[in-house]
């Protein structure tokens, strides 16, 4: 959910002394209130732009919550996008945020779901982003043109295109965990992905040892930064990157700065540059 500043223009009244006035202050309170208020619900129901803001549709594909968000405006959407969340996220992970909100706000359709919420990319969440495909289809007729993924994203995405998925034109992966097996300084990842695989990573699930199965007619950009020590760069999105160039593919790089939280990786302009890219 997005954290609503409210900064009122003019500064609050002094405090009243004299006793006659106490009325009158809190008439003005009250009405203080009142636009307060008002100024929240615009803030909220309005898109930045001043268009209409996009419509929301929720459902539940096999017990797993999805959303589709339209765009803002009254246009068709430019094209679908498939968001596949991090650890610790759910079917509303960013999406009202300023990154993917830039996808909304400029002309593009969102589809998320739980996929399992901690599923490492198990197949439970290949299953789910099938699901959620079909629906989000059967939503809008438009045309998918990107997966977006975070973090533990870029297992689930990466698995899914892996084990029969069909595939986007494009794949965008931010700060991508695909060394299944080298977790250990995520907190609670390695304990999560034990309870997803009930045990070790089958090896056909583990990325990393299947990036030569990734399908080379996708356009891959990777979002990641040498300062990540969680997620370190020469272990996950290096080899992804250096394996697609030998294949052939086309990939390439945004390096952010700083650890894996830095707000650098979330950088709005680059994502929907490289969507319009892939929309032409």
């Amino acid at each position: 959910m997005a954290h609503l500043q409210w900064a009122p223009s003019t500064p609050p009244p002094r405090r009243l002394l004299m006793r006659g006035h106490t009325t009158t202050m809190r008439s003005e309170f009250r009405l203080a209130i009142v636009a307060l208020l008002a100024a929240l619900v615009v803030t909220i129901t309005v898109a930045p732009s001043g268009e209409t803001a996009g419509r929301v549709v929720r459902s539940q594909l096999a017990g797993e919550n999805v959303r589709l968000t339209l765009p803002t405006g009254s246009g068709d959407p430019r094209g679908l996008v498939i968001w596949f969340h991090g650890q610790g996220g759910n079917v509303n992970d960013r999406i009202d945020g300023p990154w993917l909100g830039a996808l909304v706000r400029n002309g593009y359709a969102i589809a998320s779901s739980d996929f399992h919420l901690q599923s490492w990319g198990n197949p439970e969440s290949t299953e789910d982003a099938t699901l959620l495909i079909d629906w989000a289809r059967q939503q809008i007729d438009a045309p998918i043109v990107l997966w977006v993924s975070g973090s533990m994203g870029g297992a689930v995405s990466l698995n899914a295109l892996v084990h029969g998925v069909e595939p986007p034109p494009c794949w965008y992966g931010v700060k991508p965990a695909i060394n299944l097996r080298k977790m250990g300084n995520v907190p609670t990842a390695t304990r999560y992905i034990g309870e997803a695989y009930d045990g070790e990573v089958p090896a056909d699930r583990n990325p990393i040892d299947n990036l030569d199965r990734l399908p080379d007619d996708v356009r891959y950009r990777v979002v990641a930064s040498e300062g990540d020590d969680w997620v370190p760069i020469f272990q996950n999105a290096g080899p992804l990157v250096s394996t697609l160039e030998e294949r052939g593919a086309e990939a390439s790089y945004f390096l952010a700065e700083g650890p894996h939280m830095d707000p650098s990786h979330w950088d709005a302009a680059d994502l929907v540059a490289f969507a319009d890219s892939c929309a032409e």
